[in-house]
C-alpha cells in the first residue's frame, strides 16, 4: 500500500499516490488531488455532517476509510505548518527545511521535552 506524499507548498495539501494492489495481480486506479488546505478542511467538515435521516458518512466503511486518510493528511499538513511557524517565531531559520525535516524536528523536540515518555 502506498502512502501519500504530502507537502505544504503554498498551504496546499498535495497527495500523490500510485496504483495499489487489489489481489490476484490487479491494481486499483487511484486519483490524485491537489487541494488548498482550506478546501481539504471544508471537504472533511462536509463529509462529517449528518444527513437528514441522521446517518453520517462514517456509516459507510469505504467513505469512513477515505475520510480517515483525508483527516490524517490534513493533520499532517497542519502540524507541519504549525511547527514551522513556531520555529520561525522563536527566531530559527527553517525556510530551507523540507516539510519532512520540519516534522521530524518537531517530533524530536517533543521527545526532548517529555523525557521518560515514549512517543
Amino acid at each position: 500500500m502506498s502512502t501519500p506524499d504530502l507537502n505544504t507548498n503554498g498551504n496546499k495539501a498535495v497527495a500523490q499516490q500510485t496504483s495499489e494492489p487489489v489481489g490476484e495481480g490487479g491494481h486499483e486506479r487511484t486519483l490524485t488531488l491537489d487541494l488548498a488546505l482550506s478546501e481539504a478542511e471544508a471537504l472533511r467538515a462536509w463529509l462529517l455532517k449528518p444527513a437528514k435521516d441522521g446517518t453520517t458518512s462514517l456509516d459507510d466503511p469505504l467513505v469512513s476509510h477515505t475520510l480517515a486518510k483525508l483527516g490524517a493528511a490534513i493533520d499532517t499538513v497542519l502540524s507541519t505548518v504549525n511547527v514551522r511557524h513556531e520555529l520561525q517565531q522563536a527566531g530559527l531559520a527553517v525556510e530551507h527545511l523540507t516539510d519532512v525535516q520540519v516534522s521530524e524536528l518537531g517530533r524530536r523536540v517533543v521527545q526532548a521535552a517529555t523525557p521518560g515518555i515514549r512517543n
